[in-house]
């Protein structure tokens, strides 16, 4: 007698619409969704061998995104997808923070693989989030042709349905077409049984395919026939229940309580079912019950894992009392901790009321380490399964929390998680250790680094033991920031080739690759170019090798990259490094230093690109980050570049007006901040040499690029040396030797974009230079152009749009507006509407603001 029936009206529907980009099997459960998706499974592995077919049933863990993405991932890499260095980062819980790159290097993997790819995805209602609905979606409308999708849902999902069927995208296969005939009822019940008594149990069970199959496993029971059928009057789920407790009974004791023991478990395997009950002999257990299997499922081919049938696990949990289940949920919990499935192993301890082993998991898996090793998703997704008393009140879960909100911009409500964990350390030794580790974590995403002075303390004296080298080398990344941003270069080395050691003995990829950006940007601040260039190359290979092209840290090390470009006058290549890099940080933790050498470049090469308004939207956008991160620092670096575009965009009274609202004076003179100080002195020079005090620029900026070059800082030094030839020129004190001293190091290292960045009031002073290289004379040529063809001007407003501004800007209304100018108010809206458009604006306030900046508007005094 046959376990199930082929469905073959079914299979031919599907077969008819094999090339359909998604088949939905929408049915209560016990219908035969994941027999029907079997039996397709297959037929297409039987059919067209060189087609790839991966199977993934869901859980609801994998309402995560990140967890959804790594299974899929690991479903078609066994399936033989070429997926390259995904499926590693999936089975290391190590995908990208930020789930649209890995959706995007996933999109480019089965556009590569170009051969019919078919995914079924079972029991997808579990994991019905709107990211991974989201994720699906992005998936079926923007991946290669050639996937096909088959999804079995309990509950119809929340996809734009009617949108896909009006493209011919769906076939649909509802649960009324699910229900068993006669003859496919007859098959499985056996041909023996007379028509009258299959005419019973197919009225009796309504072709519901759960009710039919527990017919049969009743019948082959001890009761034998199909006695009681007949009299029973409940409905099919009753008939279900009354089935199922008979089967259930007739079993051997020993399965019984296999059963029982792992009907608390969403899926397991004989090792997990061993953990569980205390055997060694589940795994024959499992082959006795193999006549189950439209109860207890085979989730793989090698029939390894299994889940229940949502029937027989409901059947089976009423029947496992409070202190049973707490035993094989921390039983479950223990033995998921040891395969590293810490998301699982915290479930299953909370399941079993044991709060501390939850805690101690996530202790055991790496408690704030966890971000540096599994990202930013992964923790959020373990805390969010605690309570918020457990939350609030456990040092261990304080401290993870304030770590997650210092990466998120959040600092308020990191200080006080940090200040609620302080008041629970309880002297314990490891707590105080990673409590100082957050602390300074904490510091540097704040950009609070003035009182990290000094050398990183030693967490111990001995040396260092593995559990403490992460914490020690993470300080040490930390006191190299802020040794860079004091400009004390050959400290901020020593630390971080330190920290890259530590961070190679716990095989640490992402922290090395850190620590080569880290050091990237000391030696090329110190002039050692020649040195920073192959350790970038090295750090961007290893991003593509160990976490893709997609990844944030590959973006990351590509806004080093982008500068390096800059400096090397390949400003037009810069663009697509810089776009990549901005979404990393503004989705990630970029730090200060490195948000401001992005945004800075960023800003310079737009402005030459797409003229002074794209340039000032850009630094708008830099604002709003600092705002958001609280970053005073980054701000007043804004404040000097935006006056250094308005110089440079023709904006001289704007520039004076903006000068007279900040202090940039003070920040010019500021030592401590150099980066800050680099900014100010080149927006004051470019003042001061267009309002004719050349003189009084170029003493500040030759006695700044001695201080800097006292400090090592060598390539600001040489910017500011670079703006001082431009002021010499102007003051009509230009010297051969000059010239000579400050274009040496450009031109040994190959910087003409440094060159480019003064801008076309630096020729006079390289047509002096007495030796001209091809690479002067290309800069020379291009600068003469740029003189020539000046940079894109504000867009033209018309007189009338004007005054409309003018109006606007002084708080009219648009009836006040039309009445003034003797108008309607519809021609007033007319003409914000352009105004809004040529501005790159979608509101009143920020119209005002661009025209004040662009100059349309004399400043309101």
């Amino acid at each position: 007698m046959p376990s199930s029936v082929s469905r073959e009206a079914l299979l031919a529907s599907m077969k008819e619409k094999a090339c359909v980009p998604l088949t939905l099997l929408t049915a209560p459960a016990g219908y035969g969704k994941t027999t029907l998706l079997m039996q397709w499974h297959e037929v297409l592995r039987q059919q067209t061998p060189e087609t790839a077919v991966a199977w993934l049933s869901l859980d609801e863990a994998d309402g995560e995104p990140n967890r959804f993405l790594a299974y899929l991932i690991l479903a078609l890499d066994h399936a033989g997808i070429e997926l390259a260095h995904l499926p590693h980062l999936a089975a290391s819980q190590a995908l990208d923070v930020q789930p649209q790159r890995t959706l995007h290097a996933l999109r480019q993997a089965l556009a590569r693989e170009n051969r019919a790819i078919t995914l079924f995805l079972d029991d997808y209602h579990l994991a019905a989030s709107p990211e991974v609905a989201d994720i699906l979606g992005q998936l079926l409308e923007q991946a290669a042709p050639w996937l096909r999708w088959v999804v079995a849902s309990r509950t119809r999902p929340h996809w734009p349905l009617s949108r896909w069927k009006a493209k011919g995208w769906v076939h649909e296969v509802s649960a009324r077409q699910l229900i068993l005939s006669l003859e496919e009822a007859r098959c499985i019940l056996g041909n023996a049984l007379d028509a009258n008594a299959l005419l019973q149990v197919h009225a009796a069970t309504e072709g519901w395919a759960v009710a039919v199959q527990l017919a049969r496993l009743w019948r082959t029971s001890n009761e034998g026939g199909v006695y009681g059928l007949a009299a029973f009057s409940g409905g099919v789920a009753d008939v279900a229940h009354y089935l199922t407790t008979h089967i259930f009974n007739s079993l051997s004791e020993d399965c019984q309580t296999l059963l029982l023991q792992t009907s608390l478990l969403e899926r397991f395997n004989a090792d997990l079912a061993d953990a569980v009950s205390g055997r060694h002999d589940s795994a024959d257990h499992l082959r006795q019950l193999a006549h189950l299997e439209t109860l207890l499922i085979p989730l793989d081919a090698e029939r390894q894992w299994f889940r229940y049938h949502a029937l027989l696990r409901d059947f089976l949990r009423l029947r496992v009392d409070s202190q049973q289940a707490c035993a094989i949920h921390r039983a479950a919990a223990h033995w998921l901790a040891q395969q590293r499935d810490w998301s699982q192993a915290v479930h299953h301890a909370l399941k079993a009321k044991d709060t501390a082993l939850a805690v101690n998991l996530v202790v055991r898996a790496g408690g704030w380490e966890l971000v540096l090793h599994h990202g930013i998703r992964y923790a959020q997704s373990l805390l969010r399964q605690f309570d918020a008393v457990t939350c609030n009140n456990h040092p261990d879960l304080l401290l993870l929390q304030a770590y997650l909100h210092a990466k998120l911009g959040d600092h308020p409500l990191s200080s006080q998680l940090l200040q609620r964990a302080s008041r629970a350390l309880d002297a314990d030794p490891r707590l105080l250790r990673d409590y100082h580790v957050i602390q300074t974590l904490s510091a540097a995403y704040q950009d609070h680094l003035e009182h990290l002075d000094s050398a990183p303390p030693m967490l111990h004296n001995s040396p260092c033991t593995l559990d403490q080298t992460l914490a020690q080398a993470t300080l040490e990344c930390v006191y190299a920031l802020a040794a860079l941003a004091r400009g004390e270069l050959a400290s901020s080395l020593n630390s971080i080739r330190n920290a890259h050691v530590k961070m190679r003995m716990i095989a640490s990829p992402r922290g090395e690759n850190y620590c080569r950006i880290h050091e990237a940007q000391a030696l090329a601040l110190s002039g050692q170019i020649d040195s920073a260039d192959p350790l970038l190359e090295e750090a961007l290979t290893f991003a593509d090798t160990h976490f893709g092209q997609e990844s944030s840290l590959r973006a990351l090390v590509g806004c080093v990259k982008a500068r390096h470009l800059y400096w090397q006058g390949e400003w037009m290549q810069t663009r697509p490094w810089l776009e990549d890099g901005w979404a990393a940080l503004e989705h990630a933790d970029g730090w200060l230093d490195i948000v401001a050498m992005t945004a800075e470049v960023g800003w310079r090469t737009r402005l030459r690109s797409h003229g002074l308004h794209a340039a000032l939207l850009a630094l708008d956008h830099v604002a709003q980050l600092a705002d958001v991160r609280q970053w005073p620092r980054l701000n007043r670096m804004v404040q000097a570049w935006r006056i250094d575009a308005l110089v440079q965009g023709g904006q001289l009274p704007a520039a004076r007006q903006a000068l007279q609202q900040i202090d940039l004076e003070g920040t010019a003179s500021a030592g401590q901040d150099w980066r800050s100080q680099e900014a100010a002195l080149l927006a004051l020079a470019r003042v001061q040499l267009h309002s004719g005090s050349s003189g009084g620029a170029l003493i500040r900026l030759q006695h700044a690029a001695t201080v800097m070059e006292g400090k090592s800082l060598l390539l600001p030094a040489w910017r500011l040396r670079l703006m001082a030839l431009a002021a010499s020129s102007k003051a009509g004190t230009l010297e051969s030797a000059d010239v000579a001293e400050a274009l040496a190091p450009i031109l040994q290292h190959a910087l003409p974009g440094l060159l480019l960045e003064v801008g076309p009031c630096l020729l006079p002073a390289l047509n002096a230079h007495p030796e001209p290289t091809p690479m002067l004379v290309a800069v020379i040529k291009k600068l003469r152009g740029w003189r020539a063809h000046p940079m894109p001007s504000p867009t033209a407003l018309s007189a009338k749009e004007i005054q409309v501004l003018g109006l606007l800007a002084s708080g009219q209304s648009n009836k006040a507006i039309a009445l003034a100018l003797d108008i309607s108010e519809n021609t007033v809206k007319f003409h914000l509407k352009h105004v809004f458009a040529k501005l790159g604006v979608d509101n009143r306030t920020a119209a005002v603001s661009a025209a004040l900046r662009q100059g349309h508007l004399a400043p309101l005094l």
